[in-house]
């Protein structure tokens, strides 16, 4: 097969002007490696993308912007060969390197604050989508973790975008980092007369009996004769629930309740609040 004619076409020249000269074949290759480039790159990024560590592909973030990223990095290196076939001067992208870190430096500070703590979030791991946070004094649960901000679902079911530089540069208080319980505590107040052990009993049967409560060794609920109160015996009851069954709010709810149930059951006396009089 007589190559002469592709090489005597791949050499002819495309474009020339003053010490530059452009051949078609230079050009030929300078496009093969752009478009090959991006082929090869998306193909890496999916790879990559697929391979991401456990922790990582826990935000739907990460998993959506790595492969991004791989992706326009590796095609970035294929690019810049590509120009630096065709002659280009690298050096002429200095003043438009110069306006972006400008425009860094003034207006996207943040931006970067936040991108470099959400990397590193996701590597230390402080806190995990699903653990109980508290931010500024609001507890919720940590819904995703971005590269730039992490969303948190407070109580009150509202949805808190707080900046990543807020959560590594403030203390954050992690309430479910090791496992998934939390404290409850129940205040109780019996009248004056009472079997306080027939009291301390009862409180520990009705928290025991509750569906999220533990009652593993070390953390069974347990009483504190608190107080000779103003108005009757004081006791108060800690208990630790698990909160991948319920809430501690509406666990004490449900407490109070059976314990309500429990004393009339058992006739044990609550103190009456006092009459107040009447306004004529």
């Amino acid at each position: 097969m007589n190559l002469q004619p592709i090489h005597a076409q791949l050499g002819r020249v495309a474009w020339s002007g003053g010490s530059y000269t452009l051949t078609f074949g230079t050009l030929f290759l300078a496009l093969a490696l752009i478009v090959g480039g991006g082929l090869v790159s998306r193909l890496l990024a999916g790879f990559f993308g697929k391979r991401l560590p456990g922790h990582l592909r826990q935000s739907r973030h990460v998993r959506e912007f790595a492969p991004r990223w791989i992706f326009f990095g590796v095609w970035s290196i294929f690019i810049l060969v590509a120009l630096r076939i065709l002659g280009v001067p690298l050096t002429a992208f200095n003043f438009l390197g110069g306006a972006i870190a400008l425009g860094f430096g003034f207006g996207a500070q943040n931006l970067c604050s936040n991108l470099i703590s959400g990397a590193i979030i996701l590597v230390a791991r402080p806190y995990k989508v699903g653990d109980i946070v508290e931010v500024d004094g609001m507890a919720g649960t940590v819904l995703a973790i971005g590269l730039r901000a992490t969303e948190v679902l407070t109580y009150d079911g509202v949805n808190l975008l707080v900046p990543n530089s807020n959560l590594i540069s403030h203390t954050i208080v992690n309430r479910t980092n090791y496992d998934r319980s939390l404290r409850g505590l129940v205040t109780i107040t019996a009248a004056y007369g009472t079997d306080a052990r027939l009291v301390d009993e009862t409180l520990r049967a009705v928290a025991a009996a509750h569906p999220a409560v533990i009652n593993s060794p070390g953390k069974a609920p347990w009483v504190i004769f608190d107080n000779f109160g103003a108005s009757g015996l004081e006791f108060k009851l800690f208990f630790w629930v698990d909160t991948t069954r319920n809430n501690v709010a509406a666990t004490a709810s449900d407490v109070r309740h059976g314990v309500l149930a429990a004393f009339r059951e058992k006739d044990i006396p609550v103190p009456v609040a006092p009459q107040l009089p009447k306004t004529p």
